[in-house]
């Protein structure tokens, strides 16, 4: 009897071991705010490389009396800033400016120690990770890239206010006011 007693007790205690050792082992996950990225890729030399080509080659296509060209890339355009102004003001998901910064996303992770990178806002991807086990890695993320003092400054006054809710931001987007 007190042979099995001891090994209930010594199993309990494995168990308990294991358990603590399970959360020790919680995985760390690296959290970004995702509209101070957006900005400071929006701001990057090739983002504007590519939107002044895009606007020269519409401006070329009505020279050359293309109207259909010329509207078709006023549309892109249009698009592409309502995108960027949800993404800057509010909190939908930017996973072209995280792609965009290609393998310092993997340098970040390895210099934060976490497995995966979560927008802060993306609450889903977030549910069940600890506050404890969420490192803040946006500035990592932007630290490298050519900002201007002012972008920079920018980027931090954009950090300091809470975001525009996803929905109202895209009402005022569809009114043209965002």
């Amino acid at each position: 009897m007190k042979t099995s007693s001891l090994l209930r007790s010594a199993g309990t205690l494995l168990a308990l071991a294991c358990a603590a050792h399970a959360a020790d082992a919680a995985e760390r996950v690296g959290v970004y705010d995702s509209r101070v990225l957006a900005y400071a890729c929006f701001n990057s030399a090739s983002h504007l490389t590519a939107l002044r080509a895009q606007m020269a080659e519409g401006r070329a296509a009505r020279a050359r009396g293309d109207e259909a060209r010329y509207r078709a890339i006023e549309a892109e355009v249009k698009a592409e800033q309502q995108r960027v102004h949800l993404q800057v003001f509010s909190t939908e998901p930017a996973p072209e400016a995280l792609a965009a910064l290609g393998t310092r996303v993997e340098a970040v992770q390895r210099e934060a120690g976490v497995t995966r990178l979560v927008s802060k806002w993306d609450e889903a991807a977030l549910r069940g990770v600890s506050a404890a086990d969420r490192v803040d890695v946006t500035e990592a993320l932007v630290r490298d890239l050519p900002l201007t003092e002012k972008q920079r400054q920018v980027a931090r006054e954009i950090a300091a206010k809470p975001p525009l809710p996803l929905e109202k931001a895209r009402q005022l987007a569809a009114q043209g006011q965002l």
